[in-house]
């Protein structure tokens, strides 16, 4: 008999052994998997108030396809005639214990402050999380290219992860001349943040002179949107503000002045 023979009449010998557990083992799964779906339906409104019930959660059903995984191996033994019945129980233990063991030290294992799909600013790149590998972690930026920061860098660096927050500030740094009516332009800008429908009402707009000289009066406008909101509606809003200050007589942007003296001039001072 030659060897591919041999490896032949061991698969088909095996070959029952090998489909059942295969069987087994995806059955385990796919019902563990629908498990963790009505999980998520049923049971986020009470986990998801404490961090506690979501990594209880986490370590429950993980711990479930790990004994799918050792119960298969388990089967697939005594069924080679195996004595599995110390082993086994050896196993299963060890199984539950890791699980124990993991859901006190899974908060204090180093992770990465985001995910895949969070848009967030790493060393002054801002992008999208498209992958996180090994070695880097691939942001796709906002013009479409990708940036690959090494993940040695990116834990020394600051991260700022806009996705997590559930509203997002916009700000407005807006300097009118000092001829204009100061308390007008003030009203106009609150009224501008305000009518918007995407504008939150908590926190309320808010105006704030922040500095005056000869140039202009420098005004500071602060509100809050859904982050999703962002950046169409601070696109919005600031062609409301440039659209008024510049059609109203009573109020106007300053412009930035620049006085030349002339030689002469100076002398006859």
């Amino acid at each position: 008999m030659s060897e591919t023979d041999e490896i032949v009449s061991q698969l088909t010998g095996y070959g029952s052994l090998i489909s059942n557990s295969l069987y087994f083992m995806i059955a385990g799964m796919l019902v563990i998997f629908l498990l963790y779906k009505f999980a998520n339906l049923f049971l986020n409104r009470f986990l998801i108030l404490k961090s506690k019930g979501k990594r209880l959660k986490m370590v429950i059903f993980g711990t479930l396809y790990v004994l799918v995984f050792v119960i298969t191996a388990l089967l697939v033994l005594e069924r080679l005639g195996y004595d599995i019945s110390a082993v086994g129980e050896l196993a299963i233990l060890t199984v539950l214990i890791g699980a124990v063991i993991a859901f006190f030290l899974v908060p204090f294992l180093p992770k990465l402050p985001f995910v895949i799909g969070n848009m967030v600013e790493i060393s002054g790149v801002l992008g999208i999380v498209d992958s996180i590998s090994t070695f880097h972690t691939t942001l796709r930026t906002l013009d479409g290219n990708f940036a690959y920061i090494p993940n040695a860098l990116l834990m020394a660096s600051r991260i700022v992860n806009y996705h997590q927050t559930p509203n997002r500030r916009i700000e407005f740094k807006v300097s009118v001349g000092v001829d204009c009516d100061l308390g007008l332009s003030k009203k106009f800008l609150l009224e501008i943040m305000s009518t918007d429908d995407r504008v939150l009402s908590a926190p309320a707009p808010v105006v704030f002179v922040t500095d005056a000289n000869a140039a202009g009066v420098e005004m500071l406008g602060f509100c809050w949107v859904p982050n999703d909101d962002w950046f169409p509606t601070r696109s919005d809003l600031w062609l409301l503000v440039v659209d008024k200050f510049q059609n109203d007589p009573a109020v106007n942007l300053s412009l930035d002045k620049q006085e030349v003296l002339l030689s002469g001039e100076v002398n006859k001072s």
